[in-house]
């Protein structure tokens, strides 16, 4: 396991330091308890309480990592999509390198509108990294660039994905963003993409992004407005459903779509701007837009200051004063 990686992981129980057992786990000496390795990727998940903790698919997934290649476990992750499906993401899929550099803009844009520098070594953070596109932009910034998610299947295949693209300084931990395992300042840059609507406690999960990042550390992530008059709820694409009560969306989802609307909650500019007073103080930004040229900032400001309660997204910068 890569050592520097090491130094940073803590116990999410107890955050005593963990060490390594062997290949197969790592163990806590302070509290003792046990994660498991899995194919260099340590898994910091609790057991849960009424089934196995790997699943058959997951279970397949892992049997099959050694000797396949990302192709290969692709095409068997999404082996019962249909043929277009599985085009369309595949696509999707070979440009994640490229989405992972337009998220890298959208950071360099958002810190220069906030005034704030980008540190330049130290660990970058990539939270709910998914297959990983954001790393493709952070590992060559960075002396390490680390992944998490909760989902141990989509972080083997990008963990293959970058053993193949030969990138080293890439590494990868299963766990929670709400109970993050690793120690306090760890992080030179953090990154979020697409992940606080998605958490049952917002509040945790700036509180432990803050306690993660490092003294004049960066916090960079996007929160989808819930109150957007110009886009459809980007995860159902029905127009205006965060206008509703929050009681009632999930059963006009189910209605309009047969879909469900579960663990999914957009937030206002007013609630994004009182759980970032909560967490940070005064240390955060927030932009609706991350305009390239002068001309287009002006123009984006000025629409900002009318019309920010109601534009689709809103991408926000928090930031540790260095000490």
């Amino acid at each position: 396991m890569n050592e520097q990686l090491l130094d940073i992981l803590r116990c999410p129980a107890c955050r005593g330091e963990v060490r390594q057992k062997d290949e197969a786990a790592l163990l806590c000496h302070a509290c003792g308890r046990s994660f498991e390795v899995v194919h260099g990727i340590p898994d910091f998940r609790p057991d849960p309480p009424d089934r196995p903790r790997h699943g058959p698919f997951c279970l397949e997934v892992m049997r099959r990592w050694p000797d396949s290649s990302f192709q290969e476990l692709w095409d068997f992750y999404h082996r019962d999509a249909s043929d277009a499906w599985r085009r369309f993401q595949m696509d999707h899929e070979r440009r994640a390198p490229e989405r992972g550099e337009r998220r890298w803009g959208e950071i360099e844009r958002m810190a220069a509108l906030a005034g704030r520098p980008i540190p330049g070594d130290g660990v970058a953070f990539d939270v709910g990294c998914g297959m990983g596109s954001a790393l493709f932009a952070l590992a060559p910034r960075f002396s390490l660039a680390v992944g998490l998610d909760i989902m141990l299947t989509d972080l083997l295949l990008a963990k293959k994905r970058f053993q193949e693209a030969g990138l080293e300084n890439v590494a990868f931990v299963c766990g929670s963003a709400l109970e993050l395992p690793f120690a306090e300042g760890s992080f030179a840059l953090m990154n979020a993409t697409d992940v606080i609507e998605h958490m049952p406690d917002q509040r945790l999960f700036l509180d432990e992004a803050r306690r993660a990042f490092a003294d004049g550390g960066l916090f960079f992530f996007n929160s989808p407005n819930r109150f957007s008059l110009f886009s459809r709820e980007p995860h159902v694409g029905l127009w205006w459903v965060g206008w509703l009560p929050r009681r009632w969306q999930e059963p006009y989802v189910r209605w309009r779509t047969g879909k469900g609307y579960r663990g999914k909650r957009l937030l206002s500019i007013f609630e994004l701007r009182g759980l970032l007073r909560g967490a940070f103080g005064r240390h955060f930004a927030v932009r609706s837009f991350l305009p390239r040229t002068a001309v287009k900032r002006v123009l984006a400001r000025a629409i900002e200051a009318g019309a920010m309660a109601v534009l689709p997204q809103h991408n926000v910068l928090a930031w540790k004063p260095s000490r």
